[in-house]
């Protein structure tokens, strides 16, 4: 009977020592977000500077300076299509001064792409907010005499019709990969080390087609040097409404943008997730922000953690499945 008190104390006691742990767990989180941030932040961009991607990061982080009281630095850490930094990130302390500077490369298209990748786009980060998105645009050069999407699936027939990407794996190969399936185009892919080289080859005449955003191609729109035949957006752009979209034309779920947005390690605070959140929301109301990223053809959207999360969800499978029904590799 004795033994039997003894070791209902002693699971009590035990049972009191967790709760207290518990309770002494939640009081350090609540007191660590309500002095947040106490030192810099870091920002980690997981591609090499210099590129609208690096761009759009330092000037996020200089507006959520402004918010926030502290210094944002941007740290680059790139290869492996984003997989390096966003690997570091995802094994950082979970204590909100270390945030990655998402994109579909590194959340939506790896995955499928790599079989031993150390993190989850999903589990390994808490999801601070989508920044921005930008529709892939389908661009041919204008002397190929072609002036919409069906025309050029109806060429394909009989005509080589070549499309450049920034290589095996990336956005612009994946998007035509998904073009193919849809229309129905007979089109071969041809990977260069960037979009830069593709671009030019195709204004040069040496492939047809290729895919890109508005940032890239908006010089050569405006010189009448390419066209665009169809967008990838949800909807068609409001700096082209004359330009349909591939949804619009096939009937089918066909979505592709190019979406940077914060992440921080799993395990991070939810209240400094949320003040992050409010902090960034609010950094996207900065003019100067906004006529960057207007000016890059990108839309500016605000979501919750909770609705980021469940974009990059969609977005991770999206790809993991298209990956999957083209047997898309990067060799």
């Amino acid at each position: 009977m004795n033994e039997s008190l003894r070791a209902a104390g002693r699971q009590t006691r035990r049972a009191c020592l967790s709760i207290l742990a518990a309770a002494l767990a939640g009081a350090g989180a609540m007191a660590h977000a309500a002095g947040f941030p106490e030192s810099p932040i870091t920002i980690v961009v997981p591609f090499p500077p210099g590129g609208p991607t690096d761009t759009t990061a330092r000037l996020v982080g200089k507006t959520l300076s402004k918010q926030l009281g502290q210094p944002v630095v941007v740290e680059n850490r790139a290869g492996a299509g984003g997989t390096v930094g966003s690997t570091y990130v995802a094994r950082a302390k979970p204590d909100g001064y270390t945030l990655l500077w998402a994109s579909t490369s590194s959340l939506g298209v790896a995955p499928g792409l790599y079989k031993n990748l150390a993190y989850s786009p999903v589990n390994s980060f808490e999801h601070v907010g989508l920044v921005g998105r930008s529709p892939i645009l389908l661009v041919v050069r204008s002397s190929l005499n072609i002036d919409t999407l069906q025309a050029l699936t109806a060429y394909s027939a009989n005509n080589r019709v070549s499309y450049g990407s920034a290589g095996n794996g990336s956005i612009n190969h994946l998007t035509g990969e998904w073009l193919k399936e849809v229309s129905g185009a007979n089109l071969m892919h041809v990977p260069y080390k960037g979009g830069a080289p593709a671009l030019a080859d195709m204004l040069g005449g040496q492939i047809e087609m290729t895919l890109e955003t508005i940032t890239v191609v908006r010089p050569y729109l405006e010189t009448g040097r390419a066209k665009v035949l169809a967008t990838g957006g949800a909807t068609r752009s409001p700096d082209m409404p004359q330009v349909p979209t591939v949804k619009e034309i096939y009937g089918n779920d066909f979505e592709s943008y190019s979406w940077t947005g914060l992440v921080a390690p799993a395990g991070t605070p939810a209240a400094v997730v949320s003040k992050l959140n409010n902090a960034l929301r609010t950094a996207q109301d900065d003019p100067e922000l906004l006529a960057q990223m207007k000016a890059g053809g990108q839309d500016v959207i605000k979501t919750s953690p909770a609705e980021f999360k469940k974009f990059v969800t969609a977005d991770t499978q999206r790809w993991s499945a298209l990956i999957q029904r083209t047997k898309t590799t990067l060799d």
